[in-house]
């Protein structure tokens, strides 16, 4: 299919594998957005389930088809994709979710008037194989908050980014085919040592969670979040001495991964401080910061929901002493963050 004769102000990159079910919905997401200057650049990788024939049967001068050969892969579909683009600004979209039919007037109309952020995503409702809905993703909003959570997770939902591409071509940035997968969390991170970020906390897309998807490459995928972070912690916090095996245990405690790691119990009060350590480091690279303080409210949370309670192990009453340094107004916090948590799981249940 041809592409449009002007250059377009965005290009929506979807690569799709065997996505029949789904496939769409996400398309019809698009096309039917309220922003309309835009080429729709479709991978088809190789799908035999009749994903790709769906695509080449759509007359929409808009959508640009291209067909892998053999399945290559995410990663190197959307490298190829990113080779592609002709749009000042590239938005990621998955071939089994749905985006707001506003969700590209939103994020271009903030990218237009912060030419500082060259990595833009949103917060994103979460539904399941059939569209139930299974509830809410929130993301960290501001630049500060973004690098923080780099350090242990990746802080963009990946079909909810846009990014600025001259950042890309200028720095020569591209998804790394050795990454598999997690392929999204290596090129945020590297692309944050050029540009800023933001996440929109208006929900701009319904993000499909599909059973055994994930968990198929799990080992693998917490293998490379995890050498990802370390490299992340290293160039953030060149003074801090922490190691594989401490970056592997903090995420596991304090974002998750589901894999068992033998003795962590045990070490909860040592990461917790640990974390906090990580928190000062932190701090004092980014002096005077007013988003300090959410930061470090947040970083409470964590500590007293997942180092500390409800075991109180040897070296609680020590932490506790550090949180308050840190914030002396922690408890009223953490207190609200437990009926917050209540409430969600309530509602969760009613869903």
């Amino acid at each position: 299919m041809s592409a449009p004769h002007l250059t377009p102000r965005v290009t929506v990159l979807m690569s799709v594998f065997n996505d029949a079910a789904f496939v769409a919905q996400a398309v019809e997401s698009i096309l039917g957005q309220t922003w309309q200057d835009f080429e729709f650049l479709a991978i088809d990788d190789g799908s035999t389930d009749g994903s790709g024939d769906y695509l080449a049967q759509m007359h929409d001068p808009r959508l640009r088809l291209w067909r892998n050969e053999k399945n290559l892969g995410l990663t190197r579909s959307l490298k190829l994709g990113i080779e592609m683009a002709q749009g000042q600004y590239i938005v990621r979209m998955d071939a089994d979710d749905i985006a707001h039919t506003e969700r590209l007037a939103r994020q271009i109309a903030y990218l237009d008037q912060h030419p500082e952020v060259g990595v833009l995503g949103s917060a994103c409702r979460l539904i399941d194989a059939q569209g139930h809905k299974q509830g809410e993703y929130p993301a960290p909003g501001d630049d500060l908050h973004i690098r923080w959570t780099s350090l242990l997770s990746n802080p963009f939902v990946h079909p909810t980014v846009m990014l600025r591409r001259e950042v890309l071509t200028h720095n020569r940035l591209n998804y790394d085919e050795a990454y598999r997968v997690t392929q999204d969390y290596d090129l945020w991170t590297r692309m944050l040592r050029y540009t800023q970020g933001a996440n929109l906390q208006r929900h701009l897309l319904q993000y499909r969670r599909r059973h055994g998807m994930t968990s198929l490459h799990r080992p693998d995928q917490l293998w490379h979040h995890d050498t990802v972070a370390l490299r992340t912690i290293r160039e953030q916090l060149p003074d801090l001495d922490i190691t594989p095996e401490q970056v592997s245990d903090l995420r596991a405690l304090l974002v998750g991964g589901r894999e068992s790691r033998p003795g962590l119990e045990t070490r909860r009060a040592a990461l917790a401080d640990l974390y906090l350590d990580m928190l000062q480091a932190f701090a004092n690279r980014h002096p005077g910061k007013a988003e300090m303080q959410n930061i470090n409210r947040h970083a409470a949370a964590k500590v007293i929901f997942f180092c500390l309670y409800p075991l109180f192990p040897p070296g609680t009453r020590r932490i506790l002493r550090r949180l308050t340094t840190l914030d002396p107004a922690w408890p009223s916090y953490v207190a609200s963050e437990f009926l917050h948590a209540a409430i969600r799981r309530f509602y969760r249940g009613r869903l």
